[in-house]
């Protein structure tokens, strides 16, 4: 008898709708020293990259950077960080890829 198992994630790339458009990449600071990491913002509205570990560390610049982005929206979370008391609710993305513009 052969027993096979097949794994899988319910929180693919491949499950969420991908987007790619032009944003402005702010860095906030590290959040070990009440920074809030990065920051993504189209448009009126900001988001939080919950992988932000992968944007290379050139992008850790204080000022506003204008990027070429393909992500995939993950909905709301809560987020505690910077100076700020308690948690705040954030909606968070996923960064695939990024570049200057």
């Amino acid at each position: 008898m052969v027993l096979m198992l097949t794994a899988f994630s319910c929180d693919k790339d491949d499950d969420f709708e991908t987007v790619e458009t032009t944003a402005t990449l702010f860095w906030t600071g590290d959040i070990a020293v009440d920074g809030c990491g990065f920051s993504v913002h189209i448009g009126e509205k900001s988001y939080k990259p919950e992988n932000e570990g992968d944007i290379d560390d050139s992008f850790k610049v204080y000022e506003p950077t204008t990027v070429e982005v393909k992500l995939v929206h993950l909905g709301q979370r809560d987020l505690a960080c910077g100076m700020l008391p308690g948690k705040s609710k954030r909606d968070f993305i996923r960064v695939l890829s990024i570049k200057k513009r």
